[in-house]
């Protein structure tokens, strides 16, 4: 846990997450990311000099029916409180929409249901567990199915909610986390969604997996481009004459047809 607590303390201490007398809600998905979380932020009270306090809640999403007593002991044994809420939002993706592309429109139904779940505890940050490689995967799904440089940030303010969101498990390595979820055998759950493992989001981590045999240390180095800001060098800063300007992406691919 030295690892994970390190990076915790990496990105509250970089990004300001945590403040005295914060609530923080952790999404609790199951997976090994969120229950690493979970674990951490409680440890990690200890060592930060800040007071705050640590709940969990776990969306069900109506899809299959699941054994939580794993959960709620595990929840227990570490002083964390957890809810499990219900929820229809299997139900209306897979059903009722029937979207044939299900993942953006379910991370939106869950992103407002746990923003929800949060307010009505008192809560004024919610943590997920998103790991380095999520970062990058992210940063690919974007660059090459939006056409644009993008992935998602430490910390979000959410204005309509009122909440923040934050992501302490930024900095750590998805090796790392595998290994202490094992080390502790944590109560992962299985993935009960559809089309788990068949994703898009699949498809970048191989791809960034297959970066090794040209640079070992490849996650490594995308990270910190990603996040030293101050070294990006991108055509938005381009030196031009005072009397040139640059042209607007739309006019430019107007003209080129």
């Amino acid at each position: 846990m030295k690892r994970v607590l390190g990076c915790i303390r990496r990105a509250d201490e970089r990004f300001n997450m945590i403040n005295d007398g914060d609530k923080i809600c952790v999404g609790v998905s199951g997976g090994k990311d969120s229950l690493l979380l979970l674990y951490g932020l409680k440890l990690y009270q200890r060592f930060c000099r800040r007071s705050y306090d640590v709940c969990g809640v776990m969306l069900d999403l109506g899809l299959v029916e699941q054994d939580y007593d794993r959960l709620y002991g595990f929840a227990e044994k570490i002083g964390v409180p957890l809810d499990i809420v219900k929820t229809d939002i299997g139900d209306v993706v897979f059903n009722i929409r029937e979207e044939t592309n299900p993942c953006a429109m379910c991370a939106k139904l869950r992103r407002g249901a746990l923003n929800n779940a949060a307010k009505e505890r008192g809560c004024n940050l919610v943590a997920l567990g998103h790991n380095r490689e999520d970062v990058l995967e992210t940063f690919f799904l974007s660059l090459f199915f939006e056409s644009r440089l993008n992935t998602f940030g430490p910390v979000t303010y959410m204005s309509k909610k009122d909440v923040t969101l934050i992501r302490p498990l930024v900095f750590l390595p998805e090796k790392y986390a595998i290994s202490v979820a094992k080390h502790l055998e944590l109560p992962v759950q299985k993935p009960n969604c559809p089309v788990a493992g068949s994703t898009k989001r699949e498809d970048m981590k191989k791809l960034i997996e297959s970066f090794h045999s040209i640079v070992p240390d490849a996650e490594t180095r995308m990270m910190n481009a990603i996040a030293d800001s101050h070294k990006y060098n991108l055509w938005h800063n381009l030196k031009l004459p005072p009397d040139r300007k640059i042209t607007p992406c739309g006019e430019c691919e107007q003209s080129e047809e």
